[in-house]
């Protein structure tokens, strides 16, 4: 398939090669700010794979994939049972590579 730039935005395509996105967030929010951040952003596109260049939400979700494998594997973790159970009902998906490969 053929995509616009702005899907290719949309997805966090960089177009300037070695060139990184400059993301400083002033504010530290909070696990459940940032939750709710992610459901406006599963409202808009339809899924919850966040690109991980696309700003301090996308560096968020990157964090929760590894807190949920180090808390699977026993491993001190910032991932909770609640949290691991609550990211799922919205269809948060631990594994992004997972998505591509159906």
């Amino acid at each position: 398939p053929i995509f616009s730039k702005s899907q290719l935005v949309s997805l966090g395509f960089v177009f300037q090669a070695g060139k990184r996105p400059n993301f400083t967030s002033t504010t530290k929010k909070s696990w459940d700010e940032r939750f709710d951040e992610l459901l406006d952003f599963t409202e808009e596109h339809g899924h919850t794979i966040v690109p991980q260049l696309s700003g301090p939400l996308g560096g968020w979700v990157k964090e929760q994939r590894t807190a949920y494998r180090k808390f699977k594997a026993a491993e001190k973790s910032s991932m909770s049972a609640e949290k691991a159970l609550k990211l799922p009902e919205i269809g948060f998906v631990f594994d992004a590579s997972d998505r591509w490969k159906r």
